[in-house]
């Protein structure tokens, strides 16, 4: 019998790097371009295995997308809650930024995780 691949699946297998990527336009110019051209491989191989029904592809997206998560996390309250010390006002952007990346992380995460999701994964 043939799996029938959900829709959104494909959906999340294209377009899961957007959560990573979501980032303040200060961020991209400090950022080398070798990250990208590793990044761009990783989550082509993850896209393909979604789309693939892998069971693989789904521990990784639930592993990159949970640690998204946490490091998001870590990194807003670091940087944007101000300091004590005068001219140090909270980063606007990365708030903004991280709160839609760590949204669309945790959509992903939580469609990727249903019991049904693993039991079309692992058939």
């Amino acid at each position: 019998m043939k799996k029938t691949r959900p829709v959104l699946i494909t959906i999340i297998a294209v377009l899961q790097v957007v959560a990573i990527l979501v980032a303040p336009p200060a961020f991209f110019s400090s950022v080398s371009w070798a990250l990208f051209l590793v990044l761009v491989p990783v989550f082509g191989l993850m896209g393909w295995g979604l789309y693939k029904l892998l069971p693989l592809a789904r521990t990784l997206t639930i592993f990159v997308q949970g640690m998204n998560i946490v490091v998001r996390t870590l990194v807003t309250l670091a940087r944007v809650v101000p300091s004590k010390a005068p001219g140090t006002p909270a980063d606007i952007p990365l708030l903004v930024s991280s709160l839609i990346s760590i949204l669309l992380s945790s959509l992903i995460v939580f469609y990727i995780d249903q019991p049904e999701m693993q039991l079309l994964f692992e058939s």
